[in-house]
């Protein structure tokens, strides 16, 4: 079937700058680093497909409006991965789309699989939040998120279930899947990982990959690093010592957000 070629950005195309290497396999030096400049230009430009299989432009999906001014991203690995399935259903009930709101803050999700698998995963995850898929990995390359299969050293609290109830739920999707005619390739690629990034105003200020197929953050950090972007309750909360012992250092969020043009981004 092919993708109807709409999009809602006004974006035009950036001038030409050096392109900085990201890692296309294996994982990056640091979880928290943010990409270049120039990456983060080219990956304002790229295509995203939602599950009606329109395209729009990352860059249409992160603008702020009049009651948002950040956005929230989160890529999943494939879309018959358990182990994201079990995060997503975690963030709830601390980050739902109304207690984002009350920090002007919105999430949305982008997996790495075909959009025609975007439906059923949103309908059996029954989350509230827009996903939508960047099939071609060209986002999920330019941030630096990497391929691995390596698990986690310790089951994150997040995981529910067990390794053999997600692997029959998984393979109960692939027969599913290839009874109404898909390919087990729809689902995303295997190996990718993906992260989490904060987006205010436009600009990227934060940012976490996964070092490995369990590596998301935990709602509670993520709150943290939601709570603490925002402005005006940001250091009542670390004089308070609201924010957890440890959280932003460990996971950068203090680093700091690029800049326009072709200065140093704060990167190396």
């Amino acid at each position: 079937m092919a993708v109807a070629a709409t999009s809602n950005s006004k974006s035009k195309v950036a001038p030409a700058k050096p392109m900085d290497q990201s890692p296309l396999n294996g994982l990056p030096p640091s979880p928290s680093q943010l990409p270049s400049q120039s990456e983060w230009d080219r990956a304002l430009l790229l295509p995203i497909v939602d599950g009606d299989g329109q395209i729009h432009s990352f860059e249409s999906l992160i603008q702020p409006d009049g009651e948002i001014d950040t956005v929230l991203v989160i890529f999943v690995r494939h879309f018959f991965c358990g182990l994201c399935k079990n995060y997503i259903e975690s963030l709830s009930p601390l980050i739902t789309p109304e207690t984002l709101r009350s920090q002007k803050t919105r999430l949305i999700i982008i997996g790495c699989g075909g959009y025609s698998m975007i439906k059923p995963y949103t309908k059996e995850l029954q989350t509230p939040f827009h996903i939508y898929t960047d099939h071609s990995k060209a986002i999920f390359k330019a941030f630096g998120m990497g391929r691995t299969l390596q698990g986690p050293a310790k089951k994150p609290a997040y995981v529910k279930t067990t390794v053999v109830e997600m692997g029959l739920k998984a393979f109960k999707h692939v027969m599913k899947s290839a009874i109404h005619g898909g390919a087990l390739w729809d689902a995303g690629d295997m190996s990718q990982v993906g992260g989490e990034w904060l987006i205010r105003n436009g600009k990227l200020e934060w940012g976490h990959r996964m070092p490995d197929t369990a590596g998301h953050m935990s709602a509670e950090e993520i709150w943290d690093v939601v709570k603490f972007r925002n402005e005006e309750y940001g250091q009542t909360q670390i004089k308070e010592g609201i924010i957890r012992a440890g959280t932003m250092e460990k996971h950068g969020a203090l680093e700091p957000s690029i800049v326009e043009g072709p200065t140093n981004c704060g990167c190396n």
